[in-house]
């Protein structure tokens, strides 16, 4: 589908299968009083992308193969629909084009800081990564009822496959931020950053804060000169601070320690994953 509505259709996709959210809190969920962890010796992780699947919390979202078998079963059971609704010739290759694989290394930046690798920010800046083209390229439909029964099925086939505890994934979202607050104020963090400011004032980017770069330059367009310069200083001087290795190893500490105030309930999230992960492989086989 490339109408409009097949476009949306896929970015709801999209955000169906993201790993986790950083909602906010006030959800009545136990909030122990978060204290400093030990950091040890912070390594940064090869790539945004690699630090936040290596986080404590991201083991109760849905990994990779999880989220392939769901885009899967999204596409089957669309299928399915459409038969049952008389659209004999439709598959499951019709249903989404949600587009290629990016690369770990290209991927937007994670955190509050533009973490990226050298050799791609010299090229992308802080503009999104290009996207492999897609291994399937549905077909238009054939007509406009086709289209808006594609449309239905897609989110009825969306509707199935959502996550059916979703007081436990409200939870993650909500663990999840709190341990990004806790983090942004953590001194360590704070002490990185101010360092990072400072090497990025001496390479002429003055008055400006990790992620406000990252605002300043996203967007639509290819990235300028100025941009790619913004890009490979701040790749600089977060290494030059070990900002990204002390921001990852702080938001991980206050991880385990909110998981650990949580444990029966995030087993129990965990455990419907689980159980829906093998429905939809079900879903997938039939």
């Amino acid at each position: 589908m490339r109408a409009a509505a097949g476009r949306r259709s896929a970015a709801a996709v999209l955000a169906l299968l993201a790993l986790v959210g950083c909602g906010a809190g006030g959800d009545g969920t136990p909030a122990p009083a978060l204290t400093p962890p030990a950091l040890g010796a912070p390594t940064a992780p090869p790539s945004g992308r690699e630090g936040m699947l290596a986080l404590p919390l991201s083991a109760y979202g849905s990994d990779r193969e999880q989220n392939a078998r769901r885009e899967q079963a999204v596409r089957a059971l669309t299928a399915d629909c459409m038969h049952a609704a008389g659209w004999a010739g439709f598959t499951g290759d019709d249903a989404l084009d949600s587009g290629g694989e990016v690369p770990d290394a290209s991927a937007l930046p994670a955190g509050a800081f533009g973490y990226l690798r050298a050799e791609v920010a010299a090229v992308q800046g802080f503009h999104g990564p290009t996207a492999a083209a897609p291994v399937r390229t549905p077909r238009p439909p054939a007509s406009e009822a086709e289209g808006t029964a594609a449309q239905g099925c897609v989110k009825k086939a969306l509707t199935a496959v959502r996550p059916a505890d979703t007081a436990g994934s409200e939870l993650v979202d909500a663990l999840f931020g709190r341990s990004l607050e806790a983090t942004g104020r953590d001194a360590r963090v704070v002490a990185a950053t101010r360092a990072w400011s400072a090497c990025m004032r001496d390479a002429g980017f003055a008055d400006t804060t990790p992620d406000g770069l990252v605002a300043r330059y996203h967007g639509p367009g290819r990235p300028t000169a100025e941009e790619l310069a913004a890009a490979t200083a701040d790749e600089r001087c977060t290494a030059a601070g070990n900002l990204a290795g002390i921001w990852f190893a702080a938001l991980a500490g206050y991880q385990r320690q909110l998981i650990d105030a949580n444990q029966e309930r995030l087993a129990a999230y965990r455990k419907s994953v689980a159980e829906q992960a093998a429905q939809l492989g079900r879903v997938v086989g039939a």
